[in-house]
């Protein structure tokens, strides 16, 4: 009977899982909430994981030809359990320090049935091994915050504690936006002339002038920052391209910012001198400026001279799948890679899930 594997990729709004067999044909793909424990509690973190899981395996039974369901150990039963899986990848945001690990695992402890072998992570190893057919490299994640991580070819690995801005690791959509919103009061306080992003801000978010922005901020800040995100960060990128000069220079900062972090971890993993590639993987990089990327890659370089940022090559959902091929003792190679090829097109929503930049991811 051929083996199931899973991969599980959880966010900050939403929790992709995907279910393939040994070969790497992928069979099944679900969704759920969001999964980082620290903004939606534990119990929600394993509703969202359970649910994407859940789709995932329903899929791979309906997809199952009908002269292989009667040996498909997801033809059984609708959805078909968990026990069902050989080995499944837990790619978690939140998973930042030895504390969330092991709270994450003995969760996970209590949701995976016996039998079943499972591991666990943060979501950037995830985006990172999807990113790239090599298997090692780096990745800076740029969704609504930041993360880096390395790991060499030989396995040693680093990662920051991606907690930011706070903790030393600003970065993404969060960051892109408190700096435009920090610079149009600047404007309107008269700190700084006006540029075309001192009216962009408000005619994005909808207000009438920044006293309006304070209540709001004032009133929720959680909702004002994650709405900010989704509207804001697209009107920066639009405006450097356009050729505003403040929006230019948030987009240089951050980008720097998020370069010096991915440079850093390369360092402490070893790969500096090497030809390691660079996973972009986020919303921010799908913005219409170049800026944001060139100043990262300048960053970069100054760290590692020979790296090479590039696009992922495969959603980090898929990397989970891949970790889970590789921790069930399989060697993920061109078979592997050509099975998935042919079948991930049609087993995920459209790639990337193509959003406005700056949608939290």
């Amino acid at each position: 009977m051929t083996r199931l594997f899973a991969g599980v990729d959880g966010g900050a709004t939403k929790t992709w899982a995907v279910v393939g067999d040994e070969t790497g044909r992928l069979l099944g793909f679900g969704a759920g909430g969001p999964a980082n424990y620290h903004v939606v509690g534990m119990d929600f973190t394993m509703r969202s994981v359970t649910t994407a899981l859940s789709e995932a395996l329903s899929a791979a039974a309906r997809r199952a030809e009908p002269g292989v369901a009667a040996t498909s150990p997801v033809a059984a039963t609708s959805p078909p359990p968990l026990s069902c899986l050989a080995r499944i990848g837990f790619y978690l945001a939140g998973d930042d320090s030895k504390e969330d690990h092991i709270n994450l695992g003995a969760a996970l402890a209590a949701l995976v049935p016996a039998g079943v072998g499972y591991q666990w992570g943060n979501d950037s190893w995830a985006a990172l091994r999807g990113g790239t057919l090599k298997g090692w490299g780096a990745v800076c994640i740029g969704g609504s915050g930041t993360n880096s991580a390395a790991v060499s070819p030989e396995g040693k690995s680093a990662i920051l504690r991606g907690l930011g801005r706070d903790a030393g690791c600003p970065g993404g959509a969060s960051e892109i936006v408190r700096e435009a919103v920090y610079w149009a009061f600047r404007m309107d306080e008269g700190m700084c002339p006006k540029t075309s992003l001192h009216g962009a801000v408000l005619e994005a978010l909808g207000l009438r002038d920044y006293d309006e922005a304070v209540r709001e901020y004032m009133g929720n800040e959680l909702a004002f920052s994650y709405r900010a995100m989704g509207v804001v960060t697209p009107v920066v990128f639009r405006l450097a391209r356009e050729g505003d000069p403040t929006a230019q220079h948030v987009l240089i900062e951050v980008g720097r910012l998020m370069g010096e972090q991915t440079g850093a971890v390369m360092v402490r993993a070893g790969i500096e001198l090497l030809e390691a590639d660079v996973v972009l993987a986020g919303s921010v990089y799908r913005g219409e400026s170049p800026l944001l990327i060139d100043s990262l890659t300048t960053a970069v370089h100054r760290f590692a001279p020979k790296a090479k940022p590039v696009p992922p090559r495969y959603h980090p959902v898929v990397g989970a799948y891949l970790l889970a091929l590789e921790g069930g003792g399989l060697n993920v190679g061109p078979g592997i890679y050509a099975s998935l090829d042919e079948t991930v097109e049609g087993s995920l929503p459209a790639p990337e899930a193509p959003a406005p930049p700056g949608t939290v991811e």
